[in-house]
């Protein structure tokens, strides 16, 4: 048979089993949506036959965040059956081995904010009228400043102009479109921990005077 102390510390164990003895943090996001419209400048740099590093700079009035910069790079190859060049941050996809990845960024100026990602995009080409246009994914997998541990995937749609002089750069325009999120740690209630206190200095004063009238 339990003693009468015995019998008053079972709710002591069980209050302090019964919760969290201190306050943990849970993990929200925060959603952006981006929309904004790049001038861009494109150069070609041939590095194997109808394989490319295709360099990207660009700026924009309309960007959101204050992001209103724009470099990229990626390894291009063109199928010279099709007219159609295909692009991505890994030249191993083309058989290059022991290049490094390429990156995308969308920053400011005026901040140490920015996006980090990699695009990946097909285009094709109208020799006759001297366009190009280009549609692709960029998937964001970092930042910095506000940005910090940015994730998200923002959509890519470019037109060109272009010369038939390989070293005169493309001209044109990229609608950018998507959403980013940044994930924060979000402090919960501390209220289960003061109710764990409550709870055992409760049965703490009715151990001592069940004591205390036991003893009597």
């Amino acid at each position: 048979m339990l003693s009468s102390k015995s019998v008053w510390l079972v709710p002591i164990v069980l209050s302090l089993a019964s919760f969290p003895l201190d306050a943990t943090k849970a993990i929200a996001q925060t959603n952006y949506e981006f929309e904004a419209v790049y001038n861009l400048e494109v150069s070609l740099r041939e590095i194997a036959p109808n394989i490319s590093v295709v360099t990207v700079v660009g700026n924009s009035l309309n960007a959101p965040y204050g992001l209103t910069q724009l470099s990229s790079m990626n390894y291009s190859r063109l199928d010279p059956n099709t007219g159609i060049s295909t692009a991505g941050p890994d030249a191993a996809t083309f058989g290059l081995e022991g290049l490094p990845l390429l990156i995308d960024r969308f920053f400011s100026n005026d901040s140490n904010d920015s996006l980090i990602g990699s695009s990946t995009a097909t285009a094709t080409s109208n020799l006759e009228n001297l366009t190009a246009s280009a549609f692709g994914i960029l998937t964001i997998t970092g930042g910095t400043g506000r940005f910090n541990g940015a994730i998200g995937t923002l959509n890519l749609i470019d037109n060109y102009t272009i010369s038939l002089d390989p070293t005169v750069p493309l001209i044109g325009q990229a609608l950018v479109s998507g959403s980013f999120q940044i994930p924060t740690l979000v402090p919960e209630s501390g209220n289960s921990l003061s109710l764990v206190g409550i709870s055992a200095i409760g049965a703490a004063f009715l151990l001592r005077r069940h004591h205390r009238q036991a003893n009597m």
